[in-house]
């Protein structure tokens, strides 16, 4: 629309002017300072509560144990 009449000054004040309204739209004042998304503030769970949980996995793996070994028994033969 300018052609070559726009100087390289006027360019300039124009990508200013353009990152400024970039700014403002986007409500960040520079684009590497972008908000971080918020850390959990939830509390973790007490030492029994993990542990019971823990003891809870422990008892169901040995109970799959138990009935994959009963499964693969042999069975005794008919008389």
């Amino acid at each position: 629309m300018l052609g070559s009449r726009m100087s390289n000054q006027d360019e300039d004040e124009v990508e200013d002017e353009l990152d400024a309204l970039e700014r403002e739209v986007t409500g960040t004042e520079m684009p590497y300072l972008q908000r971080l998304p918020e850390a959990p503030n939830t509390e973790l769970p007490e030492e029994d509560a993990r542990s019971s949980q823990a003891e809870q996995q422990k008892a169901r793996a040995q109970a799959r144990v138990r009935k994959q070994a009963a499964a693969q028994a042999p069975e005794p033969m008919p008389a």
